[in-house]
């Protein structure tokens, strides 16, 4: 049999996890593939801080020395978090030849082609499975299975804290900031929400995608980000009276025109749509390609075991020689564009507040039709105190038109702009011929 040491960077949710995996698969694993595990290192910021008690036995240290200069330990597990500290472990770590398996998308996205080739360089091996959407594996899905395929578009629900969010606010009624909460106290959300709930950590797991998918590196700033804070229940039950789910969603997708459009914002979608059923802290990714058509990865996004399973799925194609670690694209594109105001083309619901006056819905529609806009559904409320709440889902429009309309809106009297979310738009099919 087969034994390997481990250094584990972090003991958070997932690394307790990734342990508790291993002590309680250990005879399985033993069984099935010949091999034994031994964490012999951890290294945590805070060696005084509380943790799961069967952890406690672990060795633990604050010098990344014990494991990085520890010529017995074969494998490092990277779960510390942050960008700067994790890169130089990393870097540090395959230099010495230890192979290295990581959770962390910002560091990936932001770093992991010169990672993945220094890994080359030093012969050992890096692996990001669990860096997108916790225990989906999607990476080695598109770096295998699907690389003979051409991509059009991935849309993904891809933070389960914010579906969970959005889930608890659709079917309890409850508003955004009690929702907000109750994942708090269940452990899906950090004290501090903001990458969670303002797309910041989808646009990360997107842009390690768009890598994957389209061979194209792009930035945070390539990424059009709109959070859900914004949503109310009035939202909720206008999309659902018109046949719509509300979800936050991941969506690149390559134009006939070879231009990538990025986006992480709340979009509409029709209910028999597959996405429009994960609920709670579950994540999916709909891959759309010319050859194998629409393709859902499906699996829990949050939580303890999810992306600490990827975790050690990694570990195990890493020792069983099973699986390469998932590779970027190795044809990228430098043909590729990013889509421009004119390019981006979508139907929109907008609300707006307007004045409770005679005319006023025909001043917001000619503001629209001066751009050539027209609308599919308009709703008008009642009034509530002089004012009155207007739905409009538009026909496609682009960004480009609709920019004006909406600068002329906020100068006008007696309008104002309150948001807009966009409609999925999903690629029309293509001759395979």
């Amino acid at each position: 049999m087969k034994s390997y040491r481990i250094g584990i960077f972090g003991l958070g949710t997932v690394a307790t996890g990734v342990v508790k995996i291993l002590r309680e698969q250990a005879k399985t694993y033993a069984k099935r593939f010949n091999v034994a595990f031994e964490v012999v290192q951890v290294v945590v910021r805070d060696t005084e801080k509380l943790r799961d008690p069967k952890t406690q036995d672990l060795p633990i240290s604050d010098d990344p020395k014990s494991i990085l200069e520890n010529p017995h330990i074969d494998i490092v597990i990277e779960l510390i978090g942050g960008v700067k500290i994790a890169k130089h472990i990393i870097e540090q770590a395959l230099k010495a030849g230890k192979h290295v398996i990581t959770a962390n998308k910002d560091l990936i996205a932001a770093d992991g082609r010169r990672l993945a080739k220094l890994a080359e360089e030093n012969q050992v091996g890096l692996y990001y499975e669990a860096a997108v959407a916790g225990g989906i594996p999607i990476l080695r899905a598109l770096s295998t299975s699907l690389s003979p395929d051409e991509i059009q578009q991935i849309n993904g629900i891809m933070n389960g804290t914010s579906n969970f969010i959005l889930t608890q606010m659709r079917q309890h009624k409850l508003s955004y900031e009690d929702a907000l909460k109750l994942a708090q106290d269940k452990g899906f959300a950090e004290a501090d929400p903001t990458n969670d709930v303002q797309g910041i950590d989808a646009a990360y797991k997107l842009r390690i995608l768009t890598d994957f998918a389209f061979g194209k590196q792009v930035s945070q700033n390539d990424i059009q980000m709109t959070g859900i804070s914004t949503i109310t229940q009035t939202d909720l039950k206008d999309v659902s009276d018109l046949g719509y789910e509300i979800k936050l969603l991941a969506t690149v997708s390559k134009s006939a025109a070879n231009k990538l459009q990025l986006s992480v914002a709340p979009t509409l979608m029709p209910k028999d749509h597959p996405l429009a059923s994960v609920q709670n802290e579950n994540n999916a990714i709909f891959v759309n390609s010319r050859y194998s058509g629409g393709l859902m990865f499906y699996g829990p996004g949050a939580g303890e075991y999810a992306t600490a399973n990827s975790v050690v799925a990694d570990l195990l194609a890493l020792v069983t020689g099973s699986a390469a670690p998932a590779k970027f694209n190795t044809h990228p594109s430098s043909s590729l564009a990013l889509a421009g105001p004119k390019d981006r083309i979508a139907s929109r619901y907008m609300v707006f507040k307007v004045a409770d006056r005679p005319g006023i819905i025909h001043k917001l529609s000619a503001f629209f039709l001066m751009s050539n806009i027209n609308f599919r559904n308009i709703r008008q409320y009642d009034p509530v105190d002089d004012s009155t709440r207007v739905v409009i889902i538009t026909y496609p429009a682009s960004d480009a038109q609709l920019n004006p309309v909406k600068t002329t809106i906020r100068q006008a009297r007696g309008v104002s702009f309150i948001h807009e979310y966009k409609l999925l738009v999903e690629p029309k099919e293509n001759s395979h011929d």
